[in-house]
């Protein structure tokens, strides 16, 4: 994981980073590899000795290139660059490798936390997590995410946190000694 310290304010700490589940990638992997075996292929079975051999041969190379490139790199850096932070304070999503996005929800203006996960889902235990705020913007969705109900439990645990930490210096300021 990277280190996340850049995003924390200096009264914060760090509770839960998290990428995409891993299983984002399979897809273009395999991609990847059939890209790289029909090149292969096709290399094996152009004629030697052509004058046109070497032009094919390049040709074949670059689009295979170009391909693995738009079908595997750049899905590969999106999901390195989306990052899930939760803190004593907030929660923060950052997207983008090149052109970055991010949102953040702070855990007092939570009102509602729901998971989504299908069969396959369950079995590779990943899922989709929806926090809802008390905002204009309303919704946060973290998709794929590893283990959401864990991220889900691990967010009310830091909510409870932060409102015994408000509250708490609140109540033992204003009483009477």
């Amino acid at each position: 994981m990277p280190s996340v310290d850049r995003y924390l304010t200096d009264d914060e700490e760090l509770i839960y980073v998290t990428r995409q589940h891993w299983t984002q990638l399979v897809g273009e992997f395999v991609v990847l590899c059939v890209t790289w075996a029909a090149a292969g292929a096709l290399l094996w079975v152009l004629p030697s000795g052509k004058s046109w051999t070497d032009a094919a041969t390049y040709a074949v190379l670059g689009v295979a290139a170009l391909v693995s490139l738009w079908f595997w790199l750049i899905p590969l850096m999106k999901w390195r660059g989306t990052l899930y932070v939760l803190t004593t304070k907030r929660v923060h999503m950052r997207v983008g490798f090149v052109n970055k996005t991010g949102r953040s929800i702070p855990l007092a203006r939570i009102n509602d936390i729901s998971f989504a996960a299908s069969l396959w889902e369950r079995i590779i235990r990943c899922g989709t997590l929806k926090i809802e705020s008390a905002s204009e913007q309303g919704l946060l969705t973290l998709k794929h995410i590893p283990d959401p109900e864990g991220l889900k439990r691990t967010i009310y645990e830091a909510m409870d946190g932060d409102q015994e930490h408000r509250y708490g210096a609140e109540e033992r300021t204003s009483r009477p000694r």
